[in-house]
């Protein structure tokens, strides 16, 4: 029999901890833990946070906190607006953004996670199940969520972690993984590929997880790759990507090229009439490869490129691109950029008087998410490919956008990689259900066959190459950094990550020579950055 994760927590004999990923804070010792570094924290700001954690999701006013953590003491609100600046600070929060502390106009605050109250092993308490049976607490599945909370890729990548928690509350409200709980280990990639390398196998090793659901650029899950690899391990890659891989320990539940590059331009080829194309790609092996495979399909199609650069990731060389593609008479500019990358080119670009009108573009990694940080006059009318859009009138995307504003803020915007996560969650649960959790292998057999029905549409897993099945969009920018579907291939196509219009071993050459070239990094490092 299988209790609901809430009665699980209910029958801790006591509470020791609280649990609120990617931190626990130690009640005992009056330590606040961000997975395995402890936080330096004032006594008073801890007792503000004790308070607010203990009662998560309500709104506390800030009267009721004066009370607790100064009983019998006259404190002006601007102390308070002190240690919760400070929390936030602590927890990488911020104010127009909050992940934890979420301020209530005139009122109070609301802390937003949800909390596990952590009890010994040896103190839990058996529960009694409805119908009979015998049901114990059982210990948690960790899961490691390694995404990008700090440097250029923070923007896009931290948005993807709440989608990823959000699926992991509603899988443990459901009853979890066989009566256990998913305790997710929130960690920071750093926009570095050394660095997830690093904290994959810190996961893996230390923290014992079942998953690893994370990765955005194709850089930094080349670094991974190896690592799960080595380990025998399982890593869920939720973002659209450059094809070209096919790993046993990777389920890829972002679009394969097929499912997004090359239905792009056989788009802008027959409904924009394009011809002469700009392609602009950053200096890593997503758009070496991409631009690769948009040049055997431009040549195919009868069209021509006219230009082409690669930004360095620190954008030094941005003005030089824009006054390329201002000049090159281009019919439409093919931008796989990424992360903050985008918002400064694109800034550049308007500026410089390159408007959609004269020249439009079409966007292979700004969605919804990015938008937020440029105003309408810099996007509407330019174009993107995805495969989900937060505007979609689907039932399932209502009620998915519904419960992630009200668990975020209704200020909160939804794009694909978000989406995608959210699917790669639920079918590995799915997987796990059906397996045993800690049997890796066993699970990642089990998610070959696995179907969701996602705010999408009907996805499933791929049994030879553990790509997902998905409908591919066009979408026009509109008021409000939302997409509007103008047109889509209405049925799920099959993913093939390696284009036909050359062999596999070409594409692992190609590869090849980007790593080679670049030392032996996945994107070019700064110092070969003025000499190559």
């Amino acid at each position: 029999m299988k209790c609901s994760y809430n009665r699980l927590l209910d029958h801790a004999m006591s509470c020791t901890a609280l649990l609120f990923a990617p931190f626990r804070l130690d009640l005992d010792n009056e330590e606040l833990w961000r997975d395995t570094d402890r936080v330096s924290i004032r006594p008073k700001t801890f007792a503000v946070l004790r308070y607010l954690a203990r009662h998560p999701q309500r709104l506390i006013t800030k009267q009721e906190l004066l009370e607790h953590v100064w009983p019998g003491v006259s404190v002006d609100e601007e102390l308070l607006r002190g240690y919760i600046r400070e929390l936030r600070r602590l927890l990488g929060d911020t104010a127009t953004s909050s992940r934890f502390i979420e301020t209530v106009t005139r009122r109070g605050y609301r802390f937003l996670p949800d909390v596990v109250e952590d009890a010994p092993a040896e103190e839990q308490q058996p529960c009694e199940p409805a119908g009979g049976g015998a049901c114990h607490v059982r210990s948690p599945v960790a899961v490691g969520i390694l995404h990008s909370l700090t440097g250029m890729m923070a923007r896009t990548e931290t948005p993807v972690v709440d989608a990823t928690l959000l699926a992991i509350e509603e899988i443990n409200q459901d009853g979890g993984i066989q009566g256990r709980p998913i305790r997710p280990i929130v960690v920071d990639g750093q926009s570095d590929e050394a660095a997830f390398a690093r904290e994959a196998e810190h996961l893996i090793t230390t923290g014992r997880v079942a998953a690893l659901f994370g990765c955005w650029t194709s850089a930094c899950r080349k670094a991974v790759r190896p690592i799960v690899e080595q380990h025998d391990h399982l890593l869920l890659y939720p973002v659209q990507y450059e094809g070209l891989e096919q790993s046993p320990n990777i389920v890829y539940t972002g679009a394969a090229p097929n499912q997004q590059i090359v239905p792009a331009l056989r788009w802008a080829f027959g409904f924009l009439h394009a011809r002469r194309f700009f392609l602009v790609g950053w200096d890593s092996i997503s758009s070496c490869a991409a631009h690769e495979i948009m040049r055997d399909e431009i040549a195919a199609l009868g069209g021509e490129i006219v230009g082409e650069a690669r930004l360095a990731p620190d954008g030094t060389d941005v003005p030089r691109t824009v006054r390329r593609v201002s000049a090159s008479r281009a019919d439409l500019v093919i931008n796989s950029t990424v992360g903050d990358l985008n918002v400064l080119y694109s800034h550049v670009l308007r500026a410089a008087g390159v408007t959609p009108e004269k020249t439009p573009t079409l966007y292979l990694s700004v969605g919804e998410i990015e938008l937020l940080s440029l105003s309408n006059g810099e996007t509407n009318g330019d174009y993107a490919a995805w495969n989900y859009f937060q505007s979609l009138d689907r039932p399932e995307n209502r009620a998915f956008v519904d419960r992630f504003r009200t668990r975020y803020g209704p200020q909160r915007v939804i794009g694909d990689p978000m989406e995608a996560s959210y699917i790669g969650v639920h079918v590995w649960a799915q997987a796990a259900r059906e397996a045993d959790a800690d049997d890796i292998p066993s699970v990642r057999r089990a998610m070959q066959h696995q179907t969701f029905q996602a705010p999408e549409g009907s996805v499933r897993i791929d049994a030879e190459n553990q790509h997902t099945w998905k409908t591919m969009r066009l979408g026009r920018i509109t008021g409000g950094g939302q997409l509007e579907t103008i047109w889509s291939s209405e049925t799920a196509i099959r993913p093939e990550p390696f284009p036909a219009s050359r062999s596999r071993a070409e594409w692992q050459q190609l590869l090849a020579d980007c790593y080679e070239r670049w030392g032996r990094h996945w994107t070019k490092p700064r110092a070969y950055l003025r000499t190559s």
